[in-house]
């Protein structure tokens, strides 16, 4: 679905953000990105929905090259992005109405507009919602009501930038929770966080360092084979557990990556 192919990005005010990046993501994959801040992470996901458009090399988007503006509707129509701060993507007076704008923009009928708000609204169970002011919601309702505006562009591909760093610990999971709903749902979804425990059930973890992908590989491989503090990031704590549990004379534990995967290896 996406093909990247060397691609460069320098900002208008000299700053280097990417240096010869290239990969490429399949439908219904879920990826997951982290890197140190500065890392280009936030630039690289702005070029897949032509937000920002290549220095050097090629963004392609379901074969449509971003580098052509004929194909930006089409592009971003595809694949949408939430923001760390959705109070920056609200439009509406009201939870119903900001879900809608979207589809609205794209001429659909009024039936089937209803039926794409119902449905995102229950995706991201915020159905009691409806009648509310997107300003009067918490953290975690907002960053909910942004993802289900994007579902209800019926677009193949989420992009979430940040969308748990600041929430509550409480609020973080009820978002997550809601990403494995759509998950299930066949949508390609890209994750940029800094909580790599939030990537353990991803197929793919993307680390990025200094503008370029220093590992690509499933988590579990990322783990095991790399140091991940040099590039600015930490592997989740059980993780981080197990394998201070092998090197403290448990050689058979082998790499945990949830609780429940390490107190099975701790009971055998």
């Amino acid at each position: 679905m996406i093909d990247i192919r060397d691609l460069c990005h320098t900002y208008p005010d000299g700053t280097p953000a990417l240096d010869s990046v290239s990969l490429q993501i399949d439908e219904g994959e879920f990826v997951v990105i982290a890197g140190r801040n500065g890392s280009g992470k936030s630039s690289l996901i702005r070029h897949i929905n032509a937000l920002l458009l290549p220095s050097g090399g090629s963004v392609h988007v379901n074969g449509l090259c971003t580098s052509q503006k004929k194909h930006h509707p089409a592009i971003r129509k595809a694949v949408g992005i939430v923001f760390q701060d959705p109070d920056s993507q609200f439009i509406g007076m009201t939870v119903e109405e900001d879900i809608a704008f979207g589809p609205e923009n794209m001429g659909l009928p009024s039936a089937r507009i209803k039926e794409l708000v119902e449905s995102s609204m229950e995706t991201m169970g915020i159905c009691e919602l409806r009648s509310h002011s997107p300003r009067a919601l918490s953290g975690g309702q907002k960053q909910k009501l942004a993802i289900a505006g994007v579902l209800a562009m019926e677009s193949q591909c989420i992009v979430l930038d940040e969308v748990t760093s600041m929430l509550d610990p409480l609020s973080r999971q009820e978002v997550l929770d809601a990403v494995r709903r759509i998950r299930e749902q066949d949508t390609t979804v890209i994750c940029v966080t800094h909580r790599l425990e939030e990537a353990v059930d991803a197929d793919r973890l993307i680390i990025m360092d200094s503008g370029s992908v220093v590992a690509d590989a499933s988590p579990r491989d990322v783990f095991k084979k790399y140091d991940l503090e040099r590039y600015g990031v930490e592997i989740p704590p059980v993780a981080a557990l197990s394998k201070m549990l092998a090197s403290a004379g448990f050689p058979d534990i082998g790499l945990a990556l949830t609780k429940d995967e390490l107190l099975e290896a701790l009971c055998q």
